[in-house]
């Protein structure tokens, strides 16, 4: 009846009633022998599971079992879950956390932890993944609510700091080496297209952050984000959050953007990117839609705005991969401004792990 974590139990601790229960039982032997076939399927099952399976050591012999625990999950369950590929990445990845925290931060004892460290994991995942609310998660793991809300904050953390290779500003042959044929034809000196996304949260108390926060656009508090995907639809840059009054020209120039393009390169964006003052003198060209001119557009400029919607889509759809992870899809609590920046950076870094988006 447990799972398969849970390690050795020493027969010792369990009650006489209990024994006497499963003395009982064990007389069923018709039971017994129509589950016996089932049994070593499922041994067998186990046996030939290529995953880790994570024991409880010492420091964890209190740990609390959740209702749900990675090692239920098949490879779909985990990216419904997780929005991790499969259940090989999700392993991989904690394994990397955990031995870069112990390295800078060596186990120096304590309080017994609540979960394993695995279930943490797999906690916070799940809650960017389906936006679950603190008190509903910490119901599915069997531990308090604040003790659920330390755990998530810990692990942003934990996850911000050693999880930024995953994105990375790659180098202009490399950007050219893996460049579709679509650029390479059109616009071969692309080195990043960009975008601005909206994230809703609740209005603010003070009238000037209400001033600030609004968008025009949403016609809502927001929060403010831009991303930039290589051609080949790799997420390469992440800016801070900031209110969703600021421009796109504004929040280009404070996330370091220019300062990261060589000059020769080109960048792919909207119209309401209106940066040209600040690329030009950098040597940087920018690919964007052409403006009407007397209420019209002439027919080459027609062809090239469609050209450029058709190359630009891809940015679309790498916010669609980040927006699938529910935690930053509704209105999200104002009290997660001081947190809410390193999470859309960690979404961004998982949604790199994903499948590429241009199959070629």
């Amino acid at each position: 009846m447990l799972n398969d974590y849970c390690g050795y139990i020493d027969p010792s601790h369990i009650s006489s009633k209990l024994n006497q229960e499963t003395q009982c039982e064990n007389t069923c032997t018709g039971i017994l022998n129509d589950t016996s076939s089932q049994t070593d399927t499922l041994t067998t099952e186990k046996e030939n599971k290529p995953y880790t399976v994570f024991p409880i050591t010492d420091a964890e012999v209190n740990t609390t079992l959740p209702f749900l625990a990675i090692e239920d999950l098949s490879s779909e369950e985990v990216t419904f879950y997780t929005g991790l590929p499969n259940k090989p990445t999700f392993y991989l990845l904690y394994e990397r956390i955990m031995s870069n925290r112990k390295t800078v931060e060596p186990e120096t004892g304590g309080r017994p932890q609540k979960l394993r460290g695995v279930d943490e994991f797999f906690m916070v995942l799940m809650r960017l993944r389906l936006g679950l609310l603190t008190q509903d998660v910490a119901r599915r793991f069997n531990v308090s609510v604040s003790t659920c809300s330390k755990i998530f904050n810990k692990w942003i953390d934990l996850m911000y700091e050693h999880l930024n290779f995953l994105v990375a500003w790659p180098d202009r042959e490399t950007v050219k080496c893996n460049m579709p044929d679509s650029f390479k034809r059109r616009y071969p000196n692309c080195r990043v297209i960009v975008d601005c996304t909206e994230i809703f949260t609740e209005t603010p108390q003070s009238l000037s952050n209400k001033g600030r926060m609004y968008s025009d656009y949403k016609s809502h508090m927001t929060w403010k984000v831009l991303i930039g995907i290589s051609p080949n639809g790799v997420i390469t840059h992440v800016s801070d959050l900031w209110s969703g009054s600021i421009s796109d020209k504004q929040i280009t120039k404070s996330s370091g953007l220019i300062d990261k393009c060589e000059p020769g390169d080109a960048i792919m964006g909207d119209k309401g990117f209106l940066i040209s003052d600040m690329c030009t003198p950098k040597g940087i060209y920018l690919i964007v839609p052409p403006t009407k001119k007397n209420g019209k557009l002439t027919k080459h400029e027609v062809e090239k705005t469609r050209r450029i919607a058709n190359l630009r889509i891809h940015v679309e759809r790498a916010m669609e991969r980040i927006k699938n992870f529910r935690i930053i899809q509704g209105v999200m609590p104002i009290s997660m401004s001081e947190k809410v920046s390193k999470i859309v950076f960690i979404v961004c870094a998982l949604c790199n792990l994903l499948p590429p988006l241009i199959q070629q």
